[in-house]
């Protein structure tokens, strides 16, 4: 019972970091992801279920890597206020042609659009009366999954083609369910959802974003700037979404 209430309160406290830094407030990210990192490790101490203590060792391993990218890149901006403001959102391109985005991916206009739609969905609806941030990786889906590890159990192994497919109603339900868990869902280009829950491990150094802008945003940058992959974030804070491809916000969407 008290390794339950260890871990529930890790993730909660978790959960408050990821908001603590999409809002740009690095300092108090930190702190969070420090105390979550400490609930979650005395839980994996104190189980003695197998199969938990290797969840609970796959989330302080993959806070620790997110407190330690939030560090180093705090450092290297010689940050002296640890909150950031946000800059006003812009587009780096200024084509929105949704074809000419797609040009080069292999991803179907109608995966992408689907996508999309889920991605409103979740920035207005947020799931269960609470806002949530999410990530999808929509084509090359190989390269993706080489370039990133399962940081849960994946929900989609295991289901036949068929009920993976992303503009399928019940996958679209499933996918809204799944935000809730950390990491991004893998899309291939013809809609199969491979996973979600998927950390990436690309180093988010080879690339420069915005600041303000969390871990989230500058993994699904780095990952698009070394695949063919689309990259969709939405926002916990203020439900912003933003479309990246080759390493860049190409467009931002306040829904």
């Amino acid at each position: 019972m008290w390794r339950n209430i260890l871990s529930d309160e890790g993730r909660n406290i978790a959960k408050r970091a990821e908001r603590a830094l999409e809002a740009g407030d690095y300092g108090l990210a930190r702190e969070l992801y420090l105390r979550a990192i400490a609930k979650l490790r005395e839980a994996s101490e104190i189980s003695q279920d197998f199969k938990e203590i290797g969840v609970l060792r796959s989330l302080v391993s993959y806070y620790t890597d997110r407190l330690s990218v939030l560090e180093n890149e705090t450092c290297n901006d010689n940050v002296q206020d640890s909150r950031l403001a946000l800059k006003p959102l812009e587009k780096e391109t200024t084509s929105s042609d949704v074809k000419e985005l797609l040009r080069g991916s292999g991803v179907s206009e109608q995966v992408f659009k689907t996508v999309l739609t889920i991605a409103i969905e979740i920035s207005r609806e947020g799931r269960e009366g609470h806002a949530i941030g999410t990530a999808f990786l929509v084509g090359d889906a190989a390269n993706v999954m080489a370039k990133s590890r399962q940081l849960v159990l994946n929900p989609f192994e295991g289901h036949s083609r068929e009920k993976r497919m992303i503009t399928d109603s019940e996958t679209s339900d499933a996918i809204k369910e799944f935000a809730q868990l950390d990491g991004v869902f893998v899309i291939a280009a013809d809609g199969v959802v491979e996973a979600a829950g998927r950390y990436i491990t690309i180093d988010t150094g080879i690339v420069k974003l915005q600041r303000g802008l969390g871990t989230r945003h500058s993994s699904v940058a780095a990952i698009t700037s070394v695949t063919y992959a689309l990259g969709v974030v939405v926002s916990q804070s203020g439900g912003i979404i933003r479309i990246f491809k080759d390493g860049k916000i190409i467009f931002t969407l306040k829904p």
